[in-house]
């Protein structure tokens, strides 16, 4: 995430807006976000009972300040290509329109099904069409079933205008953060949001870039308010069989390695592949951070993470920012 704020900075008014934050929307969390313990999702009826593997990279940041991210997508790809996941998805913040024909090439030699999520700096020199065309991705927001789960797509990349029009995010339009006008999602497609979670037939795992909780950027979460609501109402009057539930929430955007649940829905922030930036600079990672993420709708979620070191950052950075994406295990019955 450019811009980045420091947690350095203001660090006595961030914590102070975020317990602010984590009351009013109802956070329950112990001690530590990752802490080693058992959650609970629906289980799914799905009949085949067979188990469900996705590959999971976010925030590669290809060519963000000029740097080529090739290999480390390499280093993800010969792993997708061994391991053979289900599908693979990268949750934003990806590539650019110019120079990025062999970060498509790998992504490409994964033959399975391939699915996108949008994030900011995609639309950093372009506008989301343009990058939509490079990734052969048909929807900025949509959904599909595999395997006893339903998954949905959110598009977050709205700018707030001063008379409260919504417009895309369009060749850096968002500006520099922090922002409350930042990261929006529109009318149209809440209300197919909505919708969605009341047709569908299975267990929710949803996708999206900027997070719409346990964030520390309180102050740029869009209408982070209605998406939790949608959720809420959907979960309030799901089945028991747990159709329609929203169930796990995988984010990136923050370049961060979090958890939180509310309401029953399990909430994770994803770290970055590639850096996190402190101090008005980017630190780099030494190898790339992915995650496998496996689904079992006889009743379990879990995260195989990945941890690395970061080439060179002070201590007080690599002791603030962690460089892993961390192990889960989740039962889900």
């Amino acid at each position: 995430m450019a811009n980045f704020i420091s947690l350095t900075m203001h660090q006595n008014n961030i914590m102070k807006h975020r317990r602010q934050f984590i009351k009013m929307i109802g956070l329950t969390i112990g001690t530590s976000f990752f802490a080693d313990k058992i959650f609970a999702i629906p289980s799914s009826h799905y009949y085949i009972k067979k188990p469900l593997r996705i590959g999971f990279i976010t925030d590669l940041h290809h060519l963000q300040f000029g740097q080529s991210e090739d290999m480390r997508m390499k280093i993800f790809m010969d792993e997708v290509v061994k391991t053979s996941p289900d599908f693979i998805i990268q949750c934003g913040d990806f590539c650019r329109p110019k120079g990025s024909e062999n970060i498509m090439k790998e992504w490409n030699r994964f033959n399975g099904p391939k699915y996108h999520v949008l994030g900011n700096h995609d639309m950093d020199v372009c506008n989301k069409e343009t990058i939509m065309k490079l990734w052969g991705m048909e929807k900025r927001y949509y959904s599909f079933d595999q395997n006893g789960f339903h998954f949905v797509i959110i598009d977050r990349n709205f700018l707030k205008q001063d008379d409260g029009n919504l417009v895309d995010y369009n060749t850096d339009n968002f500006g520099p953060a922090p922002s409350p006008k930042r990261n929006f999602s529109d009318k149209e497609q809440l209300e197919w949001l909505k919708q969605d979670l009341e047709s569908a037939k299975y267990p929710v795992i949803v996708f999206m870039h900027q997070p719409v909780f346990i964030t520390d950027f309180y102050n740029e979460i869009g209408n982070a308010d209605e998406i939790l609501q949608i959720f809420d109402d959907a979960n309030f009057n799901a089945t028991k069989n747990g159709s329609g539930k929203v169930a796990a929430v995988f984010m990136g955007h923050d370049h961060d390695d979090r958890y939180g649940e509310r309401n029953g829905v399990h909430y994770f922030i994803i770290n970055s592949s590639t850096y996190v930036y402190a101090d008005g600079q980017p630190f780099y990672f030494e190898e790339p951070l992915y995650a496998f993420i496996n689904l079992d709708p006889k009743g379990t979620l879990s995260i195989e993470g990945k941890n690395t070191k970061y080439k060179n950052a002070p201590d007080s950075i690599a002791a603030k920012f962690p460089t892993k994406i961390s192990d889960h295990h989740l039962k889900i019955s």
